[in-house]
This record gives C-alpha cells, structure tokens and sequence, in this order.
C-alpha cells in the first residue's frame, strides 16, 4: 500500500527572510527523520525541521505605539520637583513601560518619588507607568528633590527605560533634556 501526503512548513525568520521546506512526501521505507539531499530548486531543512516537527508560535510584528512624557520641573532654592505624565499616541496600548529621569546634579538624601518608582543610581531615578490606553495620558509621577549643592542650573533627562516590548515609530518625544533654571518659574516639556 503506497500513503501520500504533502507537507509544507513555513519558516519566518528574525529579518522577514522566509523559508520554503517539504513537498510530496511518501512512505518510502526511510525513517521518519531523513530527507532527501537537496536537488536543483530544493532548499535544505534544518535539522529537526520536517513534517513532523512543529514550527514556532508566530505572533506577528511588534505592535506600534507612539510613548510620550510631557511635564513641568520647577528649581524653587535647593528643591527641585519634578512632574512627569506619561502618554501612549498609540495605536496600540502598552501594559506597561518605565521612564528614567535623570539629574545632572547629585541629590542630597532621599529622593520623594510617587508608588511604582526606584532610585537606580545617584542622580537616576526609574518609575513604572502603568498600562497606557491608546490615546490618553497615564497617571503623573511626581519626584521631589533637595539638591546637593546649589546649582546655577539643571539638566533633566527624561526617556523610555522599557517600552513595554512595543515598536515606537517616533522616539523624539520619549527622549529629553530640559534645561532648569533656579528661578522658581514652571519649565514645561
């Protein structure tokens, strides 16, 4: 009794490169595992890659979604704060993503920030966002800081940490320097 079936496997690689392997397949008396050599308009399989094996979960591209901080710094003598609103352009939502804020001069002490955020460094602090809906604003992060020494001025850096594992089209507005003056007025970004 002779059994035919045809057998095809898909392979998507990492740089979009795809990959045909099979074809008729027929019981010829050869194990299971073996495959004939390669001929004129055949490709190779990997080994262990055959109508037996089952290929990879495939779950598509990397969802795009837009991640923005805007906020407000405000240096009033040695106190510095720091709010800071997350927000998703979308299209697609995000479960969560960090943003890091970093400053160019030293805290003295403790460093006031909002649930959900950690000092990673001297002048470095990482906060989580939350998820983030597409199209709206997350939840603000508030930061507090007493500076070590006075300081003519101040640079904040604010950017992504993680993205949530999204593809952000435009990395511009998740990518920051601020310049604070000691002033007392409100700094926008």
């Amino acid at each position: 009794m002779r059994v035919r079936t045809r057998a095809w496997l898909l392979l998507v690689g990492c740089a979009g490169g795809v990959l045909w392997a099979g074809g008729p397949a027929q019981a010829t008396g050869r194990p299971a595992s073996a495959s004939p050599a390669p001929g004129p308009g055949r490709t190779a399989a990997a080994p262990g890659v055959g109508s037996a094996s089952v290929p990879p979960a495939h779950t598509g591209p990397t969802p795009p979604a837009d991640l923005a901080f805007h906020g407000h710094a405000v240096i009033d003598g040695d106190r510095m704060e720091v709010r800071l609103t997350p927000r998703d352009h979308g299209p697609a939502a995000v479960a969560e993503a960090s943003v890091r804020v970093r400053w160019s001069v030293g805290p003295a002490g403790a460093v006031t920030v909002s649930p959900g955020c950690a000092r990673s460094g001297e002048r470095t602090v990482v906060c989580g966002t939350g998820a983030l809906v597409a199209g709206q604003a997350g939840e603000e992060i508030r930061l507090g800081v007493r500076l070590r020494v006075p300081a003519p001025e101040v640079t904040l850096e604010v950017e992504t940490a993680w993205n949530g594992g999204v593809t952000d089209p435009d990395r511009s507005n998740d990518r920051l320097r601020v310049l604070v003056l000691p002033t007392g007025d409100e700094y926008s970004f």
